[in-house]
């Protein structure tokens, strides 16, 4: 699917360098849009055996990745199984368990690639993602088919009769699969081999030909270096929200074995270490993220406020669809937000400057009003008033819109984003101790507004 950011970041630590390079990476299927529509719409035809939503049941879904550390708890999926549980194997970890005498009972299959049809093994029944290529159906025609939740996956299909469940969770297989298990009506879930880095150079627990020349990343978590493939950093950072997500709907989630996921889950308050500027260039890359935009609510409010004319600044611009807004009203937005993948690519017409705003900004940036909504809870106690000093620095007048509200996207990247999370009447006071006069303030529980501007003799001594 089309991406207009960059979904996953990593760093280089060159012997001589005083810092590290830090490269952004695009992670994008590993099969072209027009192949993935291509098997959907034929693996779909005249196929009435569709996953949809079942019942909450009291069954235990046992899911089987392929991690090094699978081969260290064969024997507690063994006892798992004889007590009552339903092993979903995924991909070649079918064949693992078989080899050992551990028949699955279902075969999870997602990737699209036509050599994934040679990790089908032996199982009760298969799943497979209506994007695989088409001749894992012709090998297991029996197979029940599954849709993944992609672009506009639902604009390809024609109407089918019983309806259907789009499956969440994306990023790969291992993300998907509890996501269709509780589909499947399954509460208690039970996950192995879900590793997501590798043990003595190897990313599996058996040889992987599709997967030996995979690029590697290094992430630091919890003091502690783990080596992963790119698909496999970016699952283990998406698995906790989605798998908070799971749990916040009733699924008791135990995640089995060793490495970068399980240790990211069994330490839910310790955060992997990164910048500011680090954490937001990552929760940027979350389409859930990237869904609202404070900026394009509050621009109407702003124009019958401040009614500006020229040059507006729009700090800490964001996906800079409040600037779109801003344009669109008559006026000429120039955009300033540190994390340079931001921006959808309708925003990126207009003028932008990376920049960290605890730093003062060039001279040359000035205009008579400013715009900054949903920013300042994002600054650390520390830094607020140095912040507020370096946007009115550049500006005349400026339009704050601010949370008031400890924030609910951070569980996603295993980090807190609102970090001076205050009331209205203190964030008043704080503009008037600055030296700043309200001209115009309201709010509820969750934001307040603030229209604030220099003292007149600042402004002329500016101009």
């Amino acid at each position: 699917m089309p991406q207009p950011h960059a979904s996953l970041r990593v760093k280089f630590q060159n012997k001589e360098a005083t810092m590290p390079l830090v490269l952004p990476i695009h992670v994008v299927c590993n099969t072209s849009d027009d192949d993935l529509y291509t098997h959907i719409k034929v693996n779909s035809r005249n196929r009435g055996d569709w996953v949809k939503l079942l019942p909450e049941h009291d069954g235990m879904a046992i899911i089987v990745g392929s991690g090094p550390s699978l081969a260290d708890t064969v024997e507690s999926i063994r006892q798992l199984k004889l007590g009552g549980g339903t092993i979903f194997a995924l991909n070649g970890a079918a064949k693992f368990l078989n080899d050992r005498g551990i028949l699955p009972d279902y075969q999870i299959i997602l990737d699209a690639r036509r050599e994934t049809s040679t990790l089908i093994d032996k199982a009760k029944k298969y799943l497979f993602a209506s994007q695989v290529h088409p001749d894992c159906f012709v090998i297991k025609p029996e197979a029940q088919l599954w849709h993944l939740q992609i672009g506009d996956v639902e604009k390809e299909l024609e109407w089918y009769e019983p309806a259907y469940a789009l499956i969440g969770g994306a990023a790969s297989v291992g993300n998907t699969a509890p996501c269709l298990v509780y589909t499947l009506g399954y509460r208690n879930v039970h996950l192995f081999g879900y590793d997501s880095s590798n043990k003595d150079g190897h990313g599996h627990a058996f040889y992987q030909a599709m997967n030996a020349d995979d690029p590697q990343a290094i992430t630091t978590f919890n003091g502690k270096e783990y080596s992963s493939s790119f698909t496999m950093k970016l699952q283990a950072e998406r698995f906790r929200g989605i798998a908070q997500a799971l749990v916040d709907s009733g699924v008791s989630l135990t995640v089995h074995g060793t490495g970068l996921l399980p240790d990211m889950w069994a330490n839910p308050n310790i955060k992997e270490t990164m910048t500011e500027q680090e954490k937001y260039e990552q929760v940027w890359q979350l389409d859930e993220y990237r869904e609202g935009s404070p900026g394009e609510r509050c621009a109407s409010n702003f124009f019958q406020i401040a009614k500006p004319s020229g040059k507006v600044i729009d700090f800490g611009s964001g996906t800079g669809r409040g600037s779109i807004k801003i344009h669109e009203y008559g006026c000429s937005p120039f955009l300033v937000d540190f994390a340079v993948n931001s921006r959808d690519k309708e925003a990126m017409l207009f003028p932008f400057l990376q920049h960290d705003l605890t730093k003062p900004l060039p001279g040359d940036v000035f205009a008579k009003y400013g715009y900054c909504t949903d920013v300042m809870e994002h600054i650390e106690p520390e830094n607020v008033e140095k912040v507020i000093h370096n946007i009115m620095e550049c500006v005349d007048y400026c339009f704050f819109q601010i949370s008031l509200v400890d924030d609910e996207m951070g569980f996603l990247i295993g980090q807190i984003l609102h970090l001076t999370v205050e009331s209205q009447a203190w964030w008043q006071d704080l503009f008037v101790k600055l030296g700043y006069n309200v001209i115009e303030a309201h709010g509820n529980e969750i934001a307040a507004m603030f229209y604030v501007n220099k003292p007149l003799a600042t402004q002329q001594e500016r101009k």
